[in-house]
């Protein structure tokens, strides 16, 4: 048990009578029925009785809001020891892939259950139904490594692929290992850091963590445990056998339904024409025409879910169940197998057989016969569809267990009852009825002087009054104004053990509400109850992220630029051997027969091809002059463009900026009623923003953080300060619902300070939109927020000192433009989810600040992602579903053509629903009124365009369908994905794809990296996948887009980098190119790295090395990633290294054809300080000399070494050399 328990909250309540009976009655397996107490008291209760009985704890819930709470209010009394079991998504369609987060969350949840790390878990009723495989199967698919262990790596992967681990290149996500010769990595399941185990033979030599974003080591580790990566877990004897019960089963199934035909079926029964109509089969992204705007009738209808069509044909195929036998004859994992657990193992459990003898609490015993019976008819329903469509068998219905059997299994424990008062329950025969004294606390809303004379006045009954405060420096000012009321309480920054009659405490702990015992004199009062916050602090998840560090990784097919000789296709690497001695090349194709093999150690000259979608570039031929023409016209296109680019910074730079004031106690109080734990990130981030707006320099700070990551937060705090130093501030959004929507929050979070507010949109009359500019200009309005027309010339600010920009790659070319006049001159924040390429570029090339939220909000569920064929019944049932948990639904289809034919066909297949249409072509004030409609829930369905994908924020819509999902652009996919999922509800994403249409190559890869990237905190890796796959050519216009797409995207920013280096005068940079002809066998061997991704991304980062700090460190990463590196890997490392320095000074040729000597000739256009060269070489004339002539070399001479033990001499000789001269 954790020794930071509030045992002070335990032991007054161990002394009263009904806890004494509550005791013991679970001594007994028979029920003890408590009532009169609520919400967190009961939470107190269960979690006294824990700390005292030493019994692990089962506590039933009806949903998963209610077990959140929980969780956070038991681990604040007995930190670290309750988690949540989420229920297990239930499905029959046949899916491309689905998301694997809730997986991955139940694994951990049950191996902390059974290993003991877990002692309190809390079941919602959904959970409590599903069906687990034998405990036992589950603890013998547990693997525990320590170091110096003996053991085979072989036997390891052996049983990491049996406990359902999936064999990758290289480790991204939990459940997954990848092997490098002696290095086995393995980010586990229950872990939240990847590991890497090197082996010496058999016998585990050292074990790592590693962080998957940069593969590199963070530090040792001495044990770990792998949890099983899978809910089924089968060996070979069991396998084969449940693929014979399945294989008899599909054969005497006689409910067999093709998907296409079952879709006939339903157009038949709803009336509807054929789909294919209204789904692209092309790839032609064409521009949409304009449509009359729709009229939509606002039904109001009660859900009827009207049964689909029964008739079946008589021809079918369950192609989807065979490949199931095929993957249980074969050791493969399959997503289908979950729905298939009955049928996989003779006998099943639940998760109370997980545990050891534990209590079993059920929260309000009616609410959770209610929720399971509702769940049951839920799943009955979905699964008569799934049968009639051909994607579920017969024997799949006992799927989940119902409340009758779960009641069975119930009896064998101690059972507790727990509501607010006593009612009638059917189901049980309480033994003991315990009536407790209770009541919840009332809340104070800030008043702290009608707190402290509660206080008082309880303390004067000698009552334990306790003051949750959730925070440290809050708990201290909390004390300090109670005593300016004569109330004296005493904060605590740790619990005691006891606290004494008449005595008041403050601990920094955080609990949903308060409650009072009057039976036993005690009085614990939340933070909620004292300072109104509205809503639970939670704590959120730390996220180490590195800054990006690589755009992409290069594939064989993939196109390729090469600085010198254009665009190619890279066919991959061969070894090739000249006078004996191995090196690598990459191999190009390009126009015709034209081939070019490239040394490895020009790789820095070559980079993927990333330009416009849709379109492959066109190959250039090895000569004719044709590249060299195209370059020198973005050439010149890039000089005008950075020219621009270098004259607003310079001008930034002269300009002095104000200085705002230091944090005042106002911010203080501000930043207090922030109803949630700042993440780390965001702490990070408020610091950067102040110390910006604190300098004299004009802040121009890119804030950047997936949707819901807390970027409104911030943003809020840098306009409140502004604010504070009595400066105006401004906040520009897309579009006038996202005004709305920051306005209402502002007026939230600003309530209670002297700070005036407006909005400018056409909500507001004329004669009110006079009022306010006036007022602006005057200075009686603080902050203004609005769309672009804050960038009007005819809006005055009195003195405008900060200027927030939502999503500004939303804003047109000219509403940039104005952006950037007011950043020459007023302080400026940027917010976006997804930023623009080139201003991500910029930013980690240094050019503008930007801070990063990656650190996601703990409560927000992921959303549960599935790529699928496009069926009505998919939709019918999908949008149903959500109807019927009280949600709304997306419907994205973004043909406007045709938009009203999908209204229709929706209309007929979904009567039940109220659908409204949205889209971009209708009139502005429209749209605006559907979109307000929506969010205030006068519809269950908007059927819309990629609107949505601005930034409206509606918590009530849980479901998304996405017709033609390939059609749309990754980071679009991702945005448009985060409009789901906006609270603490399981939301669902469909993305449907025409069943007829083959997909392209560009569209398959961006649905797999959908799959691939769904944690959150993923939106940096999916706008750089973006990037590969789309292009950029709507940012740049049309003529710099061009040039871009005919140089490829890497090569157009490196001239922009430098050329901004030459117009501002920075010193030269050395773009001498260096050739290497050094006979040594210098490569990366297939046995030391085989996966060819893996080794030309090595490749590349030593084509790198610079200095000697850039040595040491892939020098570490190799040793790190791939052991011990051999003679031609440190060769490859010493000639980039040499190739380097050697380019710094204007040397063009390194050679050395006779042994003992290696010349390095300067080129005839290199800049020499000859005094400086002269003075360098005669410090070293014992090794080095200077051949002055026609061609000026340095010689340098080792008595009869060998070229490869010359190098690593060489590269020091030259870092001094370099050193001297530069």
């Amino acid at each position: 048990m954790s020794d930071n328990l509030l045992s002070c909250l335990f032991e007054p309540i161990y002394g009263s009578e009904p806890f004494r009976v509550l005791k013991n009655a679970i001594e007994s397996p028979c029920e003890a029925y408590v009532y009169g107490i609520e919400d967190t008291q009961r939470t107190h209760m269960l979690a006294a009785l824990v700390a005292q009985t030493q019994r692990p704890l089962a506590v039933i819930v009806a949903n998963d809001v209610i077990g959140q709470r929980m969780v956070e209010d038991m681990n604040a009394m007995i930190p670290g020891t309750a988690a949540l079991l989420p229920a297990r998504e239930v499905s029959f369609m046949k899916m491309a892939a689905s998301s694997r987060e809730i997986s991955i969350r139940r694994l951990e949840t049950l191996g902390n259950l059974v290993t003991g790390r877990t002692r309190v878990l809390i079941i919602p009723a959904d959970a409590w139904m599903h069906r687990l495989m034998p405990k036992e199967n589950f603890l013998k698919h547990i693997i525990t490594v320590t170091e110096a262990d003996i053991l085979d790596p072989r036997d390891l992967v052996a049983q990491l692929t049996a406990a359902g681990y999936e064999n990758v290149h290289m480790v991204e996500a939990r459940g997954q290992f990848a092997v490098r010769g002696g290095i086995v990595d393995v980010y586990p399941v229950g872990s939240s850091s990847a590991v890497r185990l090197e082996f010496f033979d058999d016998e585990i030599d050292s074990l790592r963590e590693f962080d998957v974003l940069t593969q590199r080591s963070v530090g040792r580790c001495s044990k770990v445990t792998f949890y099983p990566a899978s809910e089924v877990l089968l060996c070979d004897e069991e396998s084969h056998e449940a693929a014979q019960r399945l294989a008899k089963l599909i054969k005497e199934d006689d409910a067999n339904v093709n998907t296409v035909s079952r879709q006939r079926e339903i157009e038949k029964e709803f009336d509807l024409p054929p789909f294919e109509a209204l789904f692209d089969i092309s790839d032609d992204d064409g521009d949409l025409p304009d449509v009359m705007e729709l009229k939509t009738a606002k039904s109001s209808k009660k859900i009827d879910k009207k049964p689909l069509p029964s008739r079946i044909p008589e021809t079918s195929s369950r192609s989807s169940y065979a490949s199931v036998v095929d993957a249980l004859n074969n050791g493969r994992r399959s997503d289908a197998l979950l729905s298939l657990m009955g049928i996989l193992y003779e006998s099943t459990q639940t998760v109370l057989d997980y545990m050891d003898a534990p209590i079993v609490a059920m929260d309000q015993p009616s609410r959770l016969r209610e929720r399971c019976e509702n769940r049951a008819l839920e799943f009955e329903e979905h699964f008569k569809v799934a049968l009639e469509r051909g994607e579920a068998l017969s024997e799949q219905a006992e799927l989940l267990l119902r409340y009758d059997e779960l009641l069975t299994h119930l009896r064998k424990h101690s059972v507790v009852l727990m509501d607010s008062f006593m009612r009638t329950l059917p189901d049980f025969r309480p033994g003991y009825l315990i009536k407790m004294e209770g009541m919840p606390s009332i809340g104070y809303a800030g008043n702290i002087k009608m707190l402290a004379e509660r206080i008082n006045e309880l303390r004067s009954r000698n009552y334990r009054i306790v003051l949750m405060a959730g925070g440290v420096a809050r708990g201290e000012r909390l004390a300090h104004a109670l005593k300016e009321f004569e109330c004296f309480a005493f904060f605590y920054d740790k619990a005691p053990e006891t606290i004494k009659p008449g005595v008041v405490i403050i601990l920094p702990t955080a609990i949903g509400k308060g409650f009072q015992y009057d039976d036993i004199g005690l009085w614990v009062v939340s933070e909620t109850d004292i300072f109104g916050a509205n809503k639970q602090r939670t704590k959120g998840r730390a996220h180490s992220g590195e800054k990006i560090a690589a755009f992409t990784e290069l594939s064989v097919g993939d196109y390729v630029v090469h600085e010198d000789h254009g665009v190619g296709q890279y066919m991959g690497t061969v070894r090739l051997a000249s006078e004996g001695v191995y090196r690598d090349f990459l191999h190009i194709r390009y126009q015709g027969a034209d081939k070019l093999y490239i040394p490895i150690d020009q790789l820095d000259r070559v980079q993927k091809y990333i330009g416009a979608e849709g379109a492959a570039p066109k190959i250039n031929r090895l000569s004719g002059g044709e590249w060299q023409r195209q370059k020198a016209k973005a050439k010149a296109s890039v000089r005008e463009l950075a020219g621009e680019l270098v004259k607003l910074y310079a001008e930034r730079a002269a300009v002095k900026g104000y200085a705002f004031e230091p944090d005042t106690p106002w911010q203080r109080e501000l930043e207090d009623r922030f109803p949630y734990e700042e993440t780390p990130d965001q702490l990070v981030a408020i610091e950067e923003i102040k110390s910006d707006m604190e300098s004299d320099k004009v802040m121009d700070r890119l804030l950047c953080g997936d949707v819901g990551y807390g970027k409104t937060e911030v943003a809020l705090r840098a306009i409140f300060k502004a604010v504070m130093s009595g400066k105006q501030a401004a906040l520009l959004a897309p579009t006038t619902i996202l005004v709305q929507q920051h306005y209402a929050t502002m007026m939230n979070r600003f309530h209670g300070f002297p700070v005036q507010i407006e909005t400018i949109s056409r909500f507001r009359t004329p004669a009110e939109q006079k009022q306010i500019m006036e007022d602006l200009k005057d200075g009686k309005i603080d902050v203004i927020i609005g769309t672009h027309r804050l960038l009007g010339k005819d809006l005055k600010y009195k003195d405008l000192g900060l200027l927030v920009v939502d999503e500004e790659q939303r804003f047109g070319v000219a509403h940039k433009e104005a952006i950037k006049k007011l950043k020459k001159s007023v302080d400026v924040l940027t917010l976006s989810a997804t930023p623009i390429p080139r201003t991500l570029h910029m930013s980690m090339v240094g050019i503008r600040d930007m801070s990063l939220l990656q650190s996601p909000p703990e409560e927000r569920y992921p959303v549960q992602t599935y790529v699928v064929e496009y069926s009505d019944g998919l939709v019918r049932d999908a949008i149903l579903r959500e109807m019927s948990r009280g949600g709304q639904v997306y419907f994205l289809y973004n043909r406007v053509q045709s938009i009203d034919m999908m209204y229709n066909r929706l209309k007929k297949l979904v009567p039940e629903a109220r659908i409204v249409v949205g889209h971009g072509q209708m009139r502005e004030h429209a749209l605006e009124d559907v979109m307000l409609d929506f969010y205030e829930g006068k519809f269950d369905v908007l059927l819309c365009t990629t609107i949505i994908e601005a930034g409206l924020d509606v918590p009530r819509a849980n479901t998304m369908i996405v017709c033609d999902a390939d059609r749309f652009g990754l980071s679009q996919l991702y945005q448009l994905r985060g409009r789901v999922g906006r609270s603490n509800r399981l939301a669902y994403a469909y993305l449907t794809v025409n069943p007829n249409k083959v997909m392209t190559e560009n569209a398959d890869k961006r649905l797999s990296a959908i799959r691939e990237f769904t944690e959150f905190g993923s939106g940096f890796r999916v706008a750089m996948r973006d990037l590969e796959i789309r292009g950029m050519g709507n940012l740049l216009g049309a003529e710099q887009s061009g040039h871009m797409a005919a140089i490829g995207y890497d090569l157009y920013v490196k001239m922009i980098e430098e050329t901004v280096h030459e117009l501002r005068g920075d010193p030269a940079q050395g773009d001498i190119e260096t050739r290497m002809e050094i006979k040594v066998d210098a490569y990366l061997p297939h046995e030391y790295i085989s996966n060819e991704l893996l080794r030309v991304e090595m490749y590349k980062k030593i084509a790198g090395v610079s200095s000697r700090e850039a040595r040491e460190d892939i020098l570490e990463e190799l040793i790190d990633r791939f052991g011990d590196p051999n003679r031609p890997v440190m060769n490859l490392i010493d000639i980039s290294h040499l190739k380097s320095l050697c380019s710094r000074i204007g040397i063009d040729l390194v050679t050395a054809s006779k042994p003992g000597q290696m010349v390095m000739r300067f080129a005839q256009n290199a800049e020499i300080d000859v005094m400086k060269l002269v003075e360098a070489v005669s410090k070293r004339q014992d090794c080095l000399n200077l051949q002055a002539g026609s061609m000026t070399s340095l010689i340098y001479t080792k008595k009869n070494a060998a070229a490869e033990d010359m190098l690593p001499s060489a590269v020091g000789i030259m870092e001094g050399v370099v050193e001297e001269m530069i």
